[in-house]
């Protein structure tokens, strides 16, 4: 899998455990607009500080503070990831 990450006008190549140090633990600090893309979307849960939330919590905050949120993905999600889904409107 292949992600791209744009920080501060700069473009790195992110592979393996970085998607998670890197990308995903810097979402919650996005201002503006965060754009994901990816081939399948899972059910998946990230630390926010002491906890561990669902990754669609946090973008439920992002929403909440008027930050363009994009999913795009290539298939439809799993049925985990649905019913988390549905819990945030």
């Amino acid at each position: 899998m292949l992600y791209l990450l744009k920080v501060e006008k700069m473009i790195q190549y992110i592979a393996d455990k970085e998607h998670y140090t890197k990308v995903l633990s810097l979402c919650e600090k996005v201002k503006h607009d965060l754009w994901i893309g990816t081939a399948d979307l899972k059910d998946l849960y990230v630390s926010s500080g002491k906890n561990v939330v669902p990754f669609l919590s946090v973008l439920d905050k992002l929403l909440k503070r008027g930050v363009d949120v994009r999913l795009l993905h290539a298939k439809e999600p799993g049925e985990n990831f649905r019913e988390d889904f549905d819990k945030y409107p």
